[in-house]
């Protein structure tokens, strides 16, 4: 036990803490051991940050938190620090007179002149010390929570405001309808529009994708919903599913199930009735009014098919990826995609009019996305979804509303029924205007031509007037292209990666996550990695990155190899405070402007978008961000987990046109079928702690999950 064991104490007891903030914690308390002797000097160091990054961590957790603390920091022996009741009230020894004090005043010298080494003083020096050192870490602290707000807080969607037209009386009145129509809605994010007076009607038991570009105001769209900004009719039962379920002692299937009040008050009711019946005393008048309020009450329990909630709430979990044997475990020993799953099982059971998803799968694995697009096909009520998963827009959806140019549009079908039509659209009314320019333009030139010819003025004047009759149409406002590209690469020479007979397990005590794996790669592999959650695919990543040691076997790699790594985590800890040119700058140092320039614009990052804080870049562009940080760096391999999360739909496919034109080697994990189609000309499938090559690729690892699922294609 030592301050060298702090990281390790903190990576095992939160490890969802941002890693700057570890490695402040660490730092800080290592460099101040000396005036840091108490659990409560650890708590005014440090106990605002372990709040801050931990989710939901009480007071209690955080002082015992402290308590480790400060045993690691003194190697299991803290100081013993005197402690000092403070001043009390007693009686002078003698009398004493104030006249003859006086005389001493006029000894002393103006305070003005006595420097600070000459003063005379009672302060204990080591106090003093322990103060100042204590200003100076508060000092430090708030350099810290400047630099690392972006990491540890996202900013409040506050800043969003939204208006809408008022809701007609006949939807306010009448609870029971149940469409939703918002009317001339304005969004905006401080002086940015998102949306102008925009229109958007969703009929009940409608599936509606919302779609559009990285950063335009789809997320924003469903906070304004969500969160009442923009009003929905009285009576309609609203869910959205943005925050995972909190960490704490309640099994799985009771998080699920408890989520439905009614039920809950039913039978808290159920149990009220039944302690009076059973209690003494009581006359038959009150047992028969007991009993048939009982009665009455199962009749409505029976009408509600409450026996049955516990098995549909189980199915749920199921099918989202939760054993029968993890539905029992409480909630804290998951992570926090794991409890998102949850919070999406609650939803789910509890079946509102409106459901509200936003990237629903990007917490998913293949198995359990297939199950959700099953189950959602027969949701009865009314959703609404961003998504960058093509295949899961055209399994559920039935319309789409495109976001673009700060209005919504509407078109009925799925996501490839929306690009056709779209498309015909576009080309239509760009025919439309051309035609019409001519049209104004040979009617112009009548009209300059006969302008001041007597015998055809009335002609002149009946073609200004149609001119001014005509309608004026607008040029088709193209979206700018999405264009990735990865930099030229040396080409290495085969094999690249192997992995000879490897099995690993974590500790000699916890069973093995592989047993005897023998992979490789070639300087141009194509691989994709799929599986359940926990069959061990980022294990997998980290043993080919090197992070990880085969606890058998051997990791060999060409010596030449550089490889670019992606995870979501990187995007998480990225430094919000400087922009993304800076980021380059102080990672990259030593290249031009134009180079950096020119490195984000190969991912979509161009103009005043290089220059803001990247706190203020949407999900989607901070993963570009990633991404040309990489590329910056030459790589000549890419091993990517989950790299489509926060992609738009059509980002994702210049991610899979970039990852193909890119002369290096390629391995990912994803789930998103549209990339896996375009890039991967292997799959392999993590099961049973064995990694295997599939033949047949994804089309029979589909047909293989369905049947598990007894799922139609």
């Amino acid at each position: 036990m030592g301050p060298e064991k702090i990281p390790t104490y903190l990576q095992t007891e939160f490890p969802g803490m941002p890693v700057p903030v570890k490695d402040y914690i660490s730092k800080l308390l290592t460099a101040n051991s000396d005036y840091i002797c108490t659990i409560d000097d650890v708590n005014e160091a440090v106990g605002d940050h372990l709040k801050e990054s931990v989710r939901d961590l009480s007071d209690e957790k955080a002082r015992l938190a402290c308590e480790k603390l400060l045993l690691y920091l003194h190697k299991g022996n803290p100081p013993v620090v005197e402690r000092h009741t403070g001043p009390t009230t007693k009686r002078l020894e003698q009398t004493v007179d104030m006249a003859a004090e006086s005389q001493n005043f006029d000894d002393l010298q103006s305070i003005w002149k006595v420097t600070s080494r000459e003063a005379p003083t009672t302060v204990d020096k080591k106090k003093l010390a322990k103060a100042e050192n204590k200003t100076a870490m508060k000092t430090e602290q708030r350099a810290l929570a400047e630099l690392t707000a972006g990491t540890i807080k996202k900013k409040p969607e506050a800043t969003a405001t939204a208006s809408q037209a008022p809701i007609r009386e006949v939807n306010a009145k009448n609870s029971n309808a149940r469409d939703v129509k918002l009317e001339s809605v304005d969004i905006s994010i401080g002086t940015k529009q998102l949306l102008s007076c925009a229109d958007i009607t969703m009929a009940y038991g409608r599936k509606y994708g919302l779609v559009g570009r990285n950063g335009i105001g789809k997320t924003t769209l469903l906070k304004m919903i969500s969160s009442g900004q923009l009003k929905i009719p009285v009576g309609i039962r609203m869910l959205s599913v943005e925050q995972e379920v909190d960490g704490d002692e309640t099994p799985v299937i009771e998080a699920v199930l408890s989520s439905d009040v009614k039920r809950q008050q039913m039978l808290e009711k159920e149990k009220q009735l039944q302690a009076k019946l059973n209690k003494e005393g009581i006359d038959d008048r009150e047992k028969n009014r007991y009993g048939e309020e009982l009665h009455k009450l199962y009749a409505e329990m029976e009408s509600l098919q409450l026996d049955k909630a516990p098995a549909r709430a189980s199915s749920i979990l199921y099918g989202l990826g939760f054993t029968p044997d993890e539905q029992k475990k409480p909630t804290k020993e998951f992570s926090g995609g794991w409890r998102m799953r949850v919070a999406l099982a609650r939803a789910l059971f509890i079946q509102p009019d409106l459901l509200l998803l936003d990237e629903p799968t990007n917490h998913l694995d293949m198995r359990a996305v297939y199950w959700l697009e099953s189950y959602l096909q027969t949701w009865e009520g009314t959703i609404l979804t961003v998504s960058h998963d093509r295949k899961f827009l055209n399994t559920i959806c039935t319309d789409i509303v495109h976001l673009h140019t700060r209005r919504l549009e509407h078109y009925k079908g799925n996501y490839d029924q929306f690009e056709k039509t779209m498309t015909e659209k576009l080309t239509q009314q760009q025919r439309e205007y051309e035609a019409q320019q001519q049209l104004r333009a040979h009617t112009q030139e009548f009209i300059d031509k006969f302008r001041y010819n007597a015998k055809r003025a009335s002609m002149v004047q009946s073609r200004i007037k149609m001119l001014e009759k005509l309608p004026i149409l607008l040029s088709v406002e193209l979206e700018s292209q999405i264009n990735f590209r990865f930099p030229e690469c040396e080409v290495l020479g085969n094999p690249v990666l192997m992995l000879d007979d490897v099995s690993f397990k974590y500790t000699a005590d916890s069973t093995f996550i592989f047993r005897k794996l023998d992979l490789g790669t070639h300087a141009q592999s194509r691989i994709c990695i799929v599986g359940e959650n926990g069959a061990g695919k980022t294990t997998l990543l980290k043993l080919l990155l090197g992070e990880l040691e085969p606890s058998v076997g051997l990791r060999t790699a060409n010596r030449r190899l550089r490889i670019g790594h992606f995870t979501q985590h990187h995007v998480d800890i990225l430094d919000m405070e400087i922009s993304a040119i800076e980021l380059l700058v102080k990672n990259h140092p030593g290249q031009s402007q134009e180079d950096y320039r020119a490195c984000l614009g190969r991912f979509g990052l161009i103009g005043d978008m290089a220059l803001q804080s990247i706190d203020t870049l949407s999900g989607g562009q901070k993963s570009r961000l990633a991404f040309a940080n990489i590329a910056m760096a030459k790589p000549n391999y890419l091993i990517l987990d989950e790299p489509t999360n926060h992609l738009d739909v059509e980002t994702v496919e210049a991610l899979g046109k970039a990852l193909n034109e890119f002369n290096g080697g390629v391995v990912l994990v994803s789930h998103d079928e549209k990339l896996i189609e375009l890039v991967c000309k292997e799959l392999w499938v993590c099961k049973d702690r064995m990694v295997a090559n599939l033949e047949g690729g994804l089309d029979e690892y589909r047909k293989q999950v369905y049947k598990q699922l007894q799922l139609t294609a």
